[in-house]
């Protein structure tokens, strides 16, 4: 299993129907968790035209789409099957606590998302990357995730052939930042089932894809 990035601020975010538990892993004893609304998650659509590359791994930071790769293989072994990609603003895509934080550290061009399936189909990952101005602007927005800042929650569309889960399924956020990078990685049951806690699958499967993910933005650099 790759070395999670050395520096990188992550931010673990479990979002349930009405309440999420919010957790830091910064090395330190976990706090105890605290309870506070849940936003709304909006279908996902995929569009016609998706980036051009079809093979796993590879991309450079210049790009954030082109790890986006038809296919990702994770260290664990497994493969995800990328569902569908889109690519927007950040504001249009933030959610109104990100969209604050947005106003004084503006992403700089689109924020990049693709929707993968685990092997069985049964979770689904919405994976965001969005490039700031510095690492430093990078890290607050990233901590903005501390405040339920982050993307608007992606569904897999019906032409995806996957699931539909029930409406604002519960789901858990986990967040990297890579040098001026923001990795976003949202995991849930395709089902729209309850996600469990840390020791689940839906918090493992978005940090083995999120990591995945990282790390290939750090080897290209």
């Amino acid at each position: 299993m790759p070395l999670l990035i050395i520096g990188a601020v992550v931010v673990l975010a479990l979002v349930g129907v009405g309440a999420f538990v919010l957790l830091k892993d910064d090395g330190k004893d976990d706090p105890p968790p605290v309870t506070l609304a849940s936003p709304t998650s909006p279908l996902f659509t995929a569009p016609s035209v998706e980036p051009s590359p079809t093979t796993t791994g590879g991309g450079t930071t210049s790009d954030p789409s082109t790890v986006l790769s038809e296919t990702v293989r994770t260290a664990q072994g497994n493969t995800f099957t990328r569902a569908g990609t889109r690519t927007e603003s950040c504001i249009t895509r933030a959610n109104s606590k990100m969209l604050s934080e947005l106003s004084t550290n503006p992403c700089i061009g689109s924020m990049y998302s693709a929707v993968y399936a685990n092997p069985s189909r049964t979770i689904i990952t919405a994976i965001s990357i969005a490039k700031f101005a510095s690492p430093s602007a990078a890290s607050t927005v990233g901590n903005a995730t501390n405040q339920q800042g982050w993307p608007k929650l992606l569904t897999p569309s019906d032409a995806s052939g996957l699931p539909q889960p029930r409406a604002n399924p519960a789901y858990w956020t986990r967040t990297w930042t890579r040098g001026s990078n923001v990795i976003y990685a949202q995991s849930y049951w395709s089902s729209g089932g309850p996600t469990g806690g840390r020791t689940g699958s839906v918090f493992a499967t978005a940090g083995e894809i999120g990591v995945e993910i990282t790390n290939t933005l750090l080897w290209s650099s």
